[in-house]
């Protein structure tokens, strides 16, 4: 039991064996905008295995509700089990819900690719696992928002692929809990349609963008890229056509897209593509990866002929028959090579204005205050750190040939990750605001836990404090966006 005074216990740090409903805290497990993980067992059975104890940060969220009975509805096994929901009553009376689920011990996608060399087979079977956990959601007519690396587990006892963070998901009849003009999920993995969508409505405040399959398909391609190269994709420059239409031609991709193992690059390639009828399906994409993770088989290459003995005089022994060599193909592996972050630009000028604002995922005007402490003279380019080379892990190799290392267990939160077009230190490590961080090469605008979970969705969490991108002031930040709800 924790020896902290009751009147302490704040739902964003729980001492180890506080009781939650009939659960009791064993350990932290991570935190995100608008939820503290913990590992938790049955209080009356605490050599039981371990659950996933998701608390909220704000009493009575209704994200809760929405995301227990959506979890509940799935069944697939990538996508962690939901067991039960509840309150917990703080000392200051006030009620917080939490669910209880399946405990997953791994790491994200991006930290786990870090740290791991994978083979193609396993790359793809990681795929047709995200794949079949959204053919699950679709299936149940639902979508999930918000698709990206950091929402995916690398499950440490078998490698597999889970799809976590439900908060933003949307089933049919569930109850819209975000204003018209805004837009759940993460800028960097939106699609462009619901991008060009923002365009053409920027004057209707009543106009929403309602996510599809097409959606998911595309940010499981952008997740797919930034994994296999290190960076993401980068729209082209919008532009409205005659009949005043916003159009885009094409997705940018990165050039390092070209070094991936060319079985694999094409089914990501189509998911990337700009207009949603060409990405397919996601049942195509599911069974193109399982094809991919197959065992290739073995063909054994025959002999050819012995050459026949050469004639000797009489008085000597023929020599032996001399076989001609048996040369086995060698399967080739993609040379190493080094990722560099990308930063082209999303707009043209004359649509500077038009895309900021859709850039910014409608910022609300009472932030104007803090906001302005994330916008900055832009500072000197630098590599992201932390993504260069992903593309040199992954070996063309059969997984037969090797086998996969044990992933390590996952101890605390990730260091948090830059996003496209976000202001990087000076040459001596220096932000250009006072109250600015460097911080995994970007500059960050630090906040306390409960002011970014009113202010901000796109804040990451580390060692106690919400991180807030900052972004030049020629560019509104993509975190300037209303809590997820």
């Amino acid at each position: 039991m924790s020896g902290a005074p009751p009147s302490s216990l704040q739902p964003a740090a729980l001492p180890v064996g506080t009781l939650v409903g009939r659960w009791r805290v064993v350990g932290w497990a991570g935190r995100g905008s608008h939820g503290t993980v913990y590992r938790a067992v049955p209080a009356d059975s605490e050599l039981a295995a371990p659950v996933a104890l998701k608390l909220a940060l704000v009493p009575r969220n209704p994200c809760f509700a929405r995301e227990a009975e959506l979890l509940s509805r799935l069944r697939n096994g990538s996508i962690p089990r939901f067991w039960e929901s509840g309150e917990w009553q703080s000392p200051g009376g006030d009620f917080f819900p939490f669910l209880i689920m399946e405990w997953v011990d791994g790491l994200p996608l991006y930290a786990w690719a870090r740290q791991q060399t994978f083979s193609v087979p396993q790359a793809s079977q990681m795929l047709a696992h995200l794949a079949r956990a959204l053919q699950s959601i679709h299936a149940q007519g639902a979508v999930h928002r918000d698709v990206k690396g950091d929402n995916v587990l690398v499950r440490r006892m078998d490698g597999r692929a889970m799809l976590i963070d439900f908060g933003t998901g949307l089933y049919p009849e569930a109850e819209t809990l975000t204003p018209p003009d805004t837009f759940p999920g993460t800028p960097a993995y939106r699609s462009p349609e619901s991008g060009l969508f923002e365009l053409q409505n920027l004057r209707s405040r009543s106009a929403r963008y309602r996510a599809g399959p097409a959606d998911e398909l595309y940010a499981l391609g952008v997740t797919a890229c930034r994994w296999l190269t290190g960076e993401y994709p980068q729209f082209s420059d919008p532009f409205q056509d005659a009949q005043g239409v916003w159009r885009m031609e094409a997705v940018k991709l990165p050039q390092t897209l070209a070094r991936v193992e060319p079985s694999l690059r094409p089914p990501v390639q189509r998911l990337l593509s700009v207009l949603p009828e060409e990405r397919g399906s996601v049942l195509q994409f599911a069974e193109e990866m399982e094809r991919l993770a197959r065992p290739r088989p073995v063909v054994a290459v025959p002999a050819s002929e012995p050459p026949p003995p050469v004639p000797r005089p009489e008085v000597k022994p023929p020599l032996p028959e001399v076989p001609s060599d048996n040369t086995r193909p060698v399967e080739s592996v993609p040379p190493r090579r080094t990722a560099r972050w990308m930063w082209p630009a999303l707009v043209t000028a004359a649509a500077t204005l038009a895309v900021a604002l859709w850039a910014s995922w409608g910022v609300v005007e009472q932030l104007t205050q803090k906001l302005s402490l994330l916008s900055s003279t832009p500072g000197t380019s630098q590599p992201d750190a932390g993504t260069a080379g992903l593309g040199d892990t992954v070996s063309a190799a059969s997984s037969l040939d090797a086998p996969e290392p044990p992933l390590p267990a996952m101890t605390e939160e990730s260091i948090p990750e830059p996003i496209p077009g976000q202001t990087r230190p000076d040459s001596k490590g220096r932000c250009p605001h006072k109250r600015q961080v460097a911080l995994n090469g970007a500059c960050w605008v630090p906040f306390d836990l409960d002011e970014c979970e009113a202010s901000f969705s796109s804040g990451q969490v580390f060692r106690g404090r919400c991180y807030v991108p900052a972004m030049p002031r020629n560019r509104r930040s993509t975190s300037e966006t209303p809590p997820k709800r």
